[in-house]
């Protein structure tokens, strides 16, 4: 399996801001990015790298309506969860400027993509909310598959019995 069956690579430099010259198709094709990728699938849902390729495998003109909402949902999620991924080393990959002149080669020493990363993440918390509810739309279950934890673990409840009057 590859990254494109899941995303194109172009869609991962574009969530960064990126060009071919700044994160090669070489880097994105590495077996990491796939692995990590179906790791972050596989945390909604063991079942739904699953659920994507047998998707996948249905013609587009034979799709539920669930079925591509679920489709589109999980690509937009794939394109945002690679771009987190890579994105944590680009600072340091990513050329800051590329000369003739001797070849020359000069990386950022700091982290300038702070600002794309945080729009990265956020845009990768917002899929992962669509495609676990797409998901749980697909699979028709009524339990909706939870991404966050819950605020509060103990509730206050009302006795069935009045300690003072005993009824």
């Amino acid at each position: 399996m590859a990254l494109t069956q899941y995303c194109e690579l172009d869609e991962v430099r574009a969530a960064l801001g990126v060009n071919e010259v700044e994160l090669p198709n070489a880097v994105l094709n590495l077996p990491v990015y796939e692995i990590g990728l179906v790791r972050e699938l596989s945390k909604i849902s063991a079942s739904l790298p699953a659920a994507f390729s047998s998707t996948l495998a249905t013609p587009l003109a034979t799709r539920t309506e669930a079925q591509s909402a679920f489709f589109d949902a999980a690509r937009l999620f794939c394109v945002y969860a690679c771009a987190r991924q890579v994105g944590v080393s680009l600072g340091a990959m990513a050329p800051k400027s590329v000369g003739d002149g001797k070849a020359s080669l000069s990386r950022f020493s700091d982290s300038p993509y702070k600002d794309v990363l945080a729009r990265v993440e956020a845009m990768c918390s917002g899929a992962r909310e669509n495609l676990a509810e797409a998901y749980g739309t697909l699979t028709s279950s009524t339990a909706a598959v939870a991404s966050t934890v819950p605020a509060t673990a103990f509730r206050a409840s009302a006795r069935a019995t009045d300690v003072v009057t005993g009824s």
